[in-house]
């Protein structure tokens, strides 16, 4: 069930830590996630590249709290930017909060005054802060040097990207996931067919799943020819 957040933003279904792929280039930042970060510091910085999977750590992280019973807040500043810093009064009161997609207000100084007064609200009271983006925080271009140093008020991490050898591995896993198998013939068909970076993988999986449950039939080399050919591109 989607879960209403700040501005109606919703965490997405399934985004939750059993369904994130770990390898073992972030098997170290997964323990310390699973393990409650806050038990140790007040703040936590993830950072990597587009589909590193910062967004759905984010909101595994928001899930955690809500199955215990608690709020979060999600705000994914690329999508939430434009109504302006006000959107950031929706964090009072909250559990935990999480900002993702940081990238898109550095450099703009109201936001990062608003962001800045945030850092210093959550630690006050007491409030877990996870936030993320593409770039380093040691790398930011940032107006604001006091800012830039209060994004490092605790540990960063870089999580990285599944690659090319692992995107099959991580295709299969997230299927059983699902409860259903793909077979060594079909993963093979889709080697042959589709490109091995794990935006498309994802998204052939999602019309597969979706398709299989609609029809009501097993995942075969004829079904994904059948499904496939008649969708949009991916």
């Amino acid at each position: 069930m989607m879960q209403q957040l700040t501005l109606n933003v919703g965490i997405r279904e399934g985004h939750r830590f059993s369904s994130f792929f770990v390898t073992p280039e972030n098997a170290e930042l997964l323990g310390a996630l699973k393990r409650g970060f806050e038990e140790d510091f007040p703040q936590i910085f993830l950072w990597g590249e587009t589909q590193a999977g910062k967004s759905h750590l984010l909101q595994a992280y928001c899930e955690r709290y809500y199955q215990r019973g608690m709020m979060a807040a999600y705000l994914p500043l690329a999508s939430c930017a434009k109504y302006g810093t006000r959107v950031l009064a929706g964090v009072a009161g909250k559990h935990l909060v999480a900002v993702d997609e940081l990238d898109a207000i550095i450099g703009q100084q109201d936001w990062e005054i608003a962001l800045m007064n945030l850092i210093n609200t959550c630690r006050t009271n007491n409030q877990p802060l996870i936030m993320a983006a593409r770039t380093n925080p040691r790398e930011m271009s940032c107006v604001l040097p006091d800012f830039a140093s209060r994004l490092l008020w605790g540990p960063d991490y870089r999580l990285h990207p599944v690659h090319d050898g692992q995107c099959l591995q991580a295709m299969a896993w997230r299927a059983h996931q699902r409860g259903f198998e793909l077979s060594e013939h079909v993963m093979k068909y889709i080697e042959r067919h589709y490109p091995l970076n794990m935006a498309t993988l994802m998204a052939v999986l999602d019309r597969l799943d979706a398709a299989s449950l609609t029809k009501g039939r097993k995942i075969t080399r004829e079904f994904i020819r059948e499904v496939m050919q008649n969708a949009p591109p991916i």
